[in-house]
């Protein structure tokens, strides 16, 4: 009996395998569509890298136009064929057998037939135009809620921006998130987050990017920033969140830096709670402690230094510590960034109000 179970494990995993290698994904953007004499979609031709690779399409390879929804399958169609326009970006799930498609040009290029085809990205041409006057084309990508990448013309990327929305969006192993606040909660939570909008100037980082391309040539990586809203900690009273942002701290040149803010809510009314008053002492006692109470910050001036850049929306509550963070630039004669942190067991009795002091994290 353990002979032909274990037989019949092998043959289920063989089977398990072979499904797996029999699917083939092929990204790029499309470069070519092929249609046959009644105008029915017949194969597209997808561009990465320079290398070209045909998806051939069948009556039962399904495809889905961005922001598909529930669409009945005619509507889905056209509007597909309407997102088919050069330059656009898809993404396709294919059988693994290799076949032969004849470009327009006569060239022949690997093909697969396509199980399912996604619009991944809407190319916009000539959306915007820099101070010089260069034309920068946007791409805007569906595979993390609002994301876009800005090109100039020959397709060289400059800035990529993702912005994954409020903390309704994210979740974190072992912690509440926003879907435990009451809805009265939600509600104010989620205004203040859409009210907040982005930590930056978007175009302004832009013209940066530009700039350090003019400078760096070939050198020039392109740049990225991305901001999020995620629940940090919580107890009985208080709900935690971090808006945390990225920018490019060297443009150009694959540095970035992490700038985080943090806020607090009652979790029943939603009401913001400022963060001063999560401490038992006054401001001044604050700044004055919390980079001498942190641990390692030894020079007198540096922590005097903390103390009087110490921005309270900084604070960032975590289960276990709370970190301030200070970007670079923020401290003087200090070109680097710094984050101190202080464990809530390390900070003397009267510090933190009891009723701030969040949930340990969950086993």
């Amino acid at each position: 009996m353990k002979r032909m179970f274990a037989l019949a494990l092998a043959v289920l995993l063989a089977l398990g395998l072979t499904a797996c290698q029999d699917e083939k994904s092929v990204t790029g953007s499309l470069a070519e569509v092929q249609t046959d004499e009644n105008g029915a979609l017949t194969a597209l031709v997808l561009e990465s890298d320079g290398k070209r690779t045909g998806v051939l399409l069948a009556e039962k390879t399904q495809v889905w136009p961005r922001g598909s929804g529930s669409w009945s399958s005619q509507e889905v169609m056209e509007a597909f064929r309407r997102d088919l326009q050069p330059g656009n970006e898809l993404s396709a799930w294919c059988y693994s057998r290799k076949e032969k498609l004849e470009t327009a040009e006569g060239e022949s290029i690997p093909a697969y037939w396509g199980q399912s085809i996604s619009i991944s990205g809407i190319l916009k041409r000539n959306a915007l135009t820099l101070r010089d006057g260069t034309s920068v084309d946007v791409m805007e990508e569906d595979y993390h809620g609002d994301d876009r990448t800005y090109r100039l013309s020959d397709g060289t990327e400059l800035l990529r921006v993702r912005d994954n929305g409020g903390p309704e969006n994210h979740y974190v192993m072992n912690l509440e998130s926003f879907d435990d606040l009451s809805e009265a909660a939600k509600e104010r939570v989620r205004d203040y987050y859409e009210a907040q909008g982005p930590l930056y100037d978007e175009l302004e980082e832009l013209e940066k990017s530009y700039a350090a391309y003019l400078q760096l040539g070939e050198a020039f990586s392109c740049d990225w920033i991305q901001q999020d809203a995620v629940p940090t900690a919580s107890n009985d009273k208080i709900m935690y969140f971090v808006s945390s942002l990225t920018l490019p701290q060297e443009y150009g040149g694959r540095i970035s830096y992490e700038r985080q803010s943090g806020a607090a809510f009652d979790r029943e009314t939603g009401e913001k709670i400022d963060n001063w008053e999560l401490f038992a002492v006054s401001p001044e006692e604050v700044r004055r402690r919390f980079p001498e109470l942190c641990g390692w910050v030894d020079e007198p001036e540096l922590r005097q230094a903390m103390g009087g850049a110490l921005d309270p929306e900084r604070f960032v509550f975590f289960p276990e510590h709370v970190s301030v963070d200070f970007p670079p630039g923020s401290l003087p004669g200090e070109g680097n960034g710094y984050i101190i942190s202080l464990d809530y067991k390390n900070a003397p009795e009267g510090f933190f109000q009891p009723w701030a002091v969040p949930d340990g994290r969950s086993e």
